[in-house]
């Protein structure tokens, strides 16, 4: 039995939550929001969890739920700030799963240690007024994060527009001037120039027709960002990070106070550097620069990428930092496409260089595959725990293992992160660069997997660990080439994950391309998947 304040809503539904995932339905539990406790402030004491926070108390209670011989004590969050961000676009899991399997992510992640919720809405794909649908799904979402005090999130980009954008207004995404040396390889082609006449007009009044469809979201937290999309390379804007970007950053600041007053607004450092030349860091330069004697006070965060970038760690600039870790695209393409992606080093490296100066993050979740890694991530965050502990925990409490069993998973699943990353040839091969631990990892997964009860083998967390490891053995045996069984798999996985109208690049290649005659390219068959043609 679980007790607790009948007049609080929210410990009711965090009752729920706990009840259903108790293995031993006669456990007794107490849940207490304790306002003797500060925020990121909770304790475990012969069944009573406590926390100064609604999160805290998820956050122990998945500790119990883990581990239901919890020893008594006291815990405080290693960083405030323990968040995930759904990628909700590109037609992916996030965007077309039913909206209960994404509600119980939701409840999982919170148990992980999540206390902030962050999505959003593609402006460039999705027009408010032909989106109901979406705009009440992504409401749910934040609803239900809400429904068990959780904090929520949002983000846009910071010229971002929608599909019919005027063409006249139109940014430019070109190299070979004013710096660039690289095209903006994810721009829409339909962002505005904030330094063409009535750009930065269209742009908030594209910005408050989206913003007005979620004034009843609540958002405790809002960032604006410069790139993928977003951004413009035009003389006037460059070098866009310090100087465009910021034009747009101080016209939408009133704009998102008006509506939300009490949101704080971190800004996103994502991809600075990486259009222009080699040891570039004037997008840098020029944002310290805004930031610098008191200007933007609303401004309360940078966020910035633990993987890619060194520079805003060795020099600050001016606000505390907020990790952006890249858990999803990550040297295997297309994303997803072969099962689960564990990255526990590549992390944990990542965890060891910069933790210090960071308040904790908002991992990227492109889909479902990267679920190991959001969960590293949050055992970061939450309690400082090194990655392969994450990932022997993981397997523990997901699949039930214990013992040798468990033993034999961890060392497979920790071998995977070597046979990572691969190539994409025509003729649909797809070379992993380092496969000498393939078999090895595949025969240990099927001997786990002939152990696991019939609803542990098919549930999608299993699934994709047990996907990675068969499909990249078929691989091997075929010379890297995807043949019926492989297929067989990639329509398996496209079916479990709900990625029947995913974009191409996030969900595996089922494309043929034997009408041509000929084996395509990556990139002829990324023009056909786009819808395009090819002779």
């Amino acid at each position: 039995m679980i007790c607790y304040n009948q007049q609080d809503k929210i410990l009711a539904n965090i009752a729920r939550v706990i009840e259903k995932r108790l293995k031993d339905k006669n456990t007794d539990l107490t849940l207490v929001l304790d306002p003797t406790l500060k925020e990121f402030e909770s304790k475990f004491e012969n069944g009573v969890i406590s926390g100064g926070s609604y999160p805290d108390i998820l956050y122990v209670a998945g500790k119990f739920l883990r581990n239901p011989a919890l020893e008594n004590g006291t815990f405080r969050s290693f960083k405030p700030m323990c968040g995930l961000y759904w990628a909700t676009h590109n037609q992916g899991y996030a965007e077309c799963a039913p909206i209960e399997e994404l509600l119980e992510d939701i409840e999982d992640e919170a148990l992980w240690g999540m206390n902030v919720f962050r999505a959003w809405f593609d402006m460039a794909q999705h027009k408010v007024e032909e989106s109901a649908d979406f705009i009440n799904r992504l409401l749910t979402l934040f609803k239900h994060a809400k429904s068990l005090g959780l904090k929520t999130a949002t983000g846009f980009l910071s010229n971002e527009a929608f599909d019919d954008s005027p063409e006249e207004l139109r940014a430019d995404w070109t190299c070979g001037h004013d710096g660039y040396v690289k095209n903006l390889i994810a721009h829409y082609h339909r962002e505005i120039c904030p330094s063409k006449p009535g750009g930065i007009e269209k742009i908030l009044e594209y910005r408050r027709e989206m913003i007005e469809a979620f004034k009843d979201a609540d958002f405790d937290y809002i960032s604006v960002g410069p790139y993928d999309q977003g951004g413009c390379t035009c003389s006037a804007c460059a070098p866009w990070g310090g100087n465009g970007y910021i034009k747009c950053v101080k016209a939408l600041i009133p704009l998102i106070k008006e509506y939300f007053p009490k949101a704080t607004l971190y800004l996103g450092t994502w991809r600075f550097g990486a259009f222009r030349a080699p040891g570039d860091v004037s997008e840098f330069d020029l944002l310290r620069e805004a930031l610098a004697d008191g200007n933007l006070p609303e401004i309360e965060y940078i966020s910035c990428e633990p993987h890619a970038h060194t520079y805003p760690f060795e020099r600050p600039l001016g606000r505390p930092y907020i990790g952006f870790p890249e858990i999803s695209m990550c040297g295997i393409f297309p994303w997803g496409g072969y099962g689960a992606i564990p990255i526990p080093m590549k992390l944990q490296g990542l965890w060891d260089a910069h933790s210090d100066k960071l308040q904790g993050g908002f991992p990227y979740c492109e889909g479902f595959y990267e679920d190991l890694n959001k969960v590293i991530a949050l055992r970061h965050y939450r309690d400082n725990q090194h990655a392969s502990d994450t990932v022997k925990e993981y397997l523990a409490y997901e699949f039930g293992l214990s013992g040798a069993l468990l033993d034999i998973a961890h060392e497979a699943v920790m071998a995977m992160e070597g046979t990572h990353k691969r190539t994409w040839e025509p003729g649909h091969r797809y070379p992993i660069l380092a496969p000498e631990r393939i078999f090895d990892i595949e025969k240990a997964i099927l001997t786990v997997h002939a152990t696991l009860d019939e609803k542990t083998q098919n549930c999608k967390k299993w699934r994709l660990i047990y996907y990675r490891a068969v499909i990249d053995a078929e691989l091997a045996r075929n010379d890297f080439y995807r043949n019926d069984k492989v297929m067989q798999y990639f329509n398996e996985m496209i079916e479990l994950y709900h990625l029947q109208n995913g974009n191409w690049f996030i969900k595996p290649d089922i494309m043929t391309d034997e009408k041509y005659g000929r084996p395509l390219t990556r990139e002829e068959l990324r023009t056909i998947a786009l819808g395009g043609t090819i002779d």
